[in-house]
Order: structure tokens, then C-alpha cells, then sequence
């Protein structure tokens, strides 16, 4: 360990990184901090409940709380656009080259086109909060992986827009997914790892 830091006064439930700056998401808060020295660059303005869901790519800022998703500029660390879920809270966050996609607590799966920002498309299925999205892009086909606390892996076929393949084989939640090498890996509160090709 090269640093430690106290950076909320309540959990960190999220991190993302830009090639300068580290952001955090915790109880109404996101702080932004420098990479190099951990010195804290700004607070964003008061969010509306727990933020648990970052994700930066190219110049933007993604974060997910209470009923939306938000849109930041990494020049001027300003909201650019808000996103409305009608889910809950936002547990997870992705994004492919056409879509930002969420899953809540409310068991939804919701995808909005990337450049009109339009909501065109709510998933069903899950039965618990989806704690966690993963995108596996393979030639032709792009698949979303949700994991959940109902046990299950859905697989989504973003192409077609429907429900490919239901995975039962985790014996507690879904927390965690990530994808490479043409395969994706789970883990759960089951203490397992488990690996899809």
C-alpha cells in the first residue's frame, strides 16, 4: 500500500478513474481527487441518495443514484445531462459504443441511446436488485451480462434486445461480473468464482 486516506464521512460504495482525477461515490456525495497526490480537487453538487454506481469513458462522467443517471463533463466537472429511472436506486452502470445501461433495485434493466440520450428499452426478468452489469463483444454480437440478488446471470443480446440465455448456478447474490478474453466471470456471496465462455 503506497497511500491511505479518509475521503467520506460514510461508506465508499464506488470508484472510477480518468487518466487525471479518481472519483468516489458514497452517501449523497461525489468527491473528485487528484491521481497523482490523492488531494481532493471538488465535491460535485449534492446528489439525491447514496451513489453507488461510477463509470467514466471518453470525456464523461457517468454516475448512478436515486432514479437517475447523471452526466458529467470531465473538463468542467459540471452535470451535462440527467437520465430518469424509473427503478429505484441505481445499483450498476455500463456502457457499450451505442448505449448507457443501469440496473436497480427495483429488479430493472434500463437502456438509453448513447447520443440522443432516449430511453429505448427497460429489461425484465430479474427477480432481485441487479447488482452488477458486464459487456462482452464479440464479432457480430454484443452481449450484457446482469447479475443479481436473486441469484442469477441473464445474458442479453443487445442486437436483438431480448433475454438469450438464464445462468442458475451461484447458491447466493450475483455481486460482481467482468468480461475477457471472450468469456465472463462471476463471483457471488457463495464464496465462487465462475467462469461463462
Amino acid at each position: 500500500m503506497t497511500a491511505s486516506f479518509s475521503a467520506h464521512d460514510d461508506p465508499v460504495c464506488t470508484l472510477a478513474c480518468s487518466e487525471s482525477m479518481v472519483f468516489s461515490g458514497s452517501l449523497r456525495s461525489i468527491k473528485v481527487w487528484d491521481i497523482l497526490s490523492y488531494r481532493p480537487i471538488k465535491e460535485l453538487p449534492s446528489q439525491n441518495h447514496w451513489v453507488r454506481a461510477l463509470v467514466v469513458s471518453g470525456n464523461y462522467l457517468y454516475s448512478g443514484s436515486y432514479k437517475t443517471v447523471k452526466v458529467w463533463s470531465l473538463d468542467t466537472l459540471e452535470v451535462l445531462h440527467v437520465l430518469q429511472s424509473s427503478g429505484g436506486s441505481v445499483y450498476s452502470l455500463v456502457l457499450t459504443d451505442k448505449y448507457i445501461i443501469c440496473g436497480t433495485y427495483e429488479n430493472l434493466i434500463q437502456v438509453w441511446d448513447l447520443h440522443s440520450l432516449k430511453q429505448v428499452m427497460t429489461f425484465t426478468g430479474h427477480t432481485g436488485i441487479v447488482y452488477t452489469l458486464a459487456i462482452l463483444k464479440t464479432p457480430g454480437q454484443t452481449r450484457l451480462f446482469s447479475g443479481s440478488y436473486d441469484k442469477s446471470i441473464r445474458v442479453w443480446n443487445l442486437e436483438l434486445m431480448t433475454c438469450s440465455q438464464t445462468l442458475v448456478r451461484h447458491e447466493g447474490s450475483v455481486t460482481s461480473l467482468c468480461v475477457s478474453m471472450g468469456r465472463a466471470f462471476s463471483g457471488a456471496v457463495d464464496s465462487t468464482i465462475k467462469v461463462w465462455v
